[in-house]
This record gives C-alpha cells, sequence and structure tokens, in this order.
C-alpha cells in the first residue's frame, strides 16, 4: 500500500484522523437529526441504523421489517442509504487501514483477492465500470452494501469520488425500491401475512438472479488459489 513503510508527518496525521473521525460522526449526527426532526419514529430508526451496521443483517430483511411495523417508506430507504453511503466513506477512504485491522482486515483482504481473481477471469466486468457498480450496490443482496462497494470499486480502479457517486446511487436506487416493494406488497396481500412473506420472498429472490445474469458469467468464480 502508498505509504507503508513511512513514518507519517503531522499533516498526514492530521488527515488521517478527519478521514477517519468524520465519517464515523455523521452516525450519530444522523439519530441525533432522527430526535430532532422526527422523535416519533428516533427509536425505531436509530435501532434499524444498528442493526444495519453489524452484520450480517442487511437491508432485505430490515426494510421489509420497517414495512410490516407500518413505518413509512421514504425514511427507511433514507436511513438504509445514508448508512451505506457512511460505510462506504469509511472503506473508500482508509482502505489501507480497514486492510490492518484485527478480524475485519483479513476478511476484507480475502474479499478483496477473491474478487481480484473473479475481475481477471473475467474481464469484461471491467468494461461495467460505474454501471456495475451502480446495480452491484442497488441489489438486496449480502454483500451489495455500501462496504461491499467501496471495495468492488476499488477493484474496478475508480477514484474515491466515483465509487461514493455510484454507490450512493446504487444504494438510494436499491432501498427506495425494496421499501415501495415491500409496502406494496403488504397491500396487495391486504393484511394476509402468509401471502405478504411469499411477495416478499419473490422480491429478494428476483434481485438474486438479476444480480447472477447482470454480474456473473457460467461457471464457478475463481478462488484466490486458481490465481
Amino acid at each position: 500500500m502508498a505509504g507503508e513503510g513511512r513514518i507519517l508527518s503531522r499533516a498526514d496525521r492530521r488527515g488521517r484522523l478527519g478521514r477517519v473521525v468524520l465519517p464515523l460522526l455523521l452516525y450519530p449526527l444522523y439519530a441525533l437529526f432522527l430526535f430532532l426532526v422526527f422523535p416519533d419514529e428516533a427509536v425505531f430508526y436509530t435501532g434499524l441504523m444498528a442493526a444495519y451496521v453489524v452484520p450480517p443483517v442487511g437491508r432485505e430483511a430490515l426494510i421489509p421489517l420497517a414495512a410490516a411495523l407500518g413505518q413509512p417508506w421514504w425514511l427507511t430507504a433514507l436511513t438504509c442509504t445514508y448508512v451505506d453511503v457512511v460505510g462506504c466513506l469509511v472503506v473508500a477512504l482508509n482502505f489501507d487501514l480497514v486492510l490492518s485491522l484485527p478480524y475485519v482486515g483479513p476478511r476484507l483482504a480475502a474479499l478483496v483477492e477473491t474478487g481480484r481473481a473473479v475481475l481477471e477471469r473475467r474481464a469484461w466486468l471491467r468494461g461495467l465500470s460505474c454501471a456495475g457498480l451502480v446495480l452491484f450496490t442497488s441489489l438486496p443482496m449480502e454483500g451489495s452494501g455500501g462496504v461491499g462497494g467501496a471495495v468492488v470499486g476499488r477493484l474496478l480502479g475508480l477514484g474515491e469520488r466515483g465509487v461514493i457517486c455510484c454507490v450512493g446511487l446504487g444504494a438510494a436506487a436499491g432501498s427506495a425500491l425494496l421499501a415501495l416493494g415491500a409496502e406494496a406488497a403488504l397491500s396487495l396481500a391486504g393484511g394476509g401475512l402468509i401471502i405478504g412473506i411469499v411477495l416478499l420472498v419473490v422480491l429478494v429472490a428476483a434481485g438474486c438472479i438479476l444480480r447472477r445474469v447482470a454480474l456473473f458469467d457460467k461457471g464457478p468464480a475463481p478462488t484466490y488459489r486458481e490465481r
């Protein structure tokens, strides 16, 4: 990584501190915004934000839950998008630092190596560039949120601004579509819980199929050992 093996200057240390602290401060700032502007929903959405930050719970589970509890779809989509963008900021601006963290670093490094092997065997994926990253981030599947989007953007060679913009667009589109779909499914069910659950499962399954068709060609994905 660039910068390894040298002592950081005072300006570099200040810059690094800002790149770490400022994105992390966006989480409590959003919670404060919720309590000031939406006091009735603040507790629920603060909990949703915390649950979304900690894996393995993803928006494909949290958004339908919010819809089932009667929460406004647009605030649900806004909250999930916000968490994705902040997660992308943390990883995109501090990729080398995140790789050095215990437990998190090795998992992220394994994801990077496997992703690099996939791109080496399937060069056409690089041609998707921004559009591919937006699509990847928008689909409600495990690993396709802000952090996963930042990793894929890094492998595609996009700059920090490009990664953040693509992840933000994809997260907003994916969260809004899933929230609207969940609300529509519950409305069509007319209060029938089983029908609503079936419709939500179909929605998530459709997203899974779309991602496989759009992002992967036939054949098993290569692992790091195949390189």
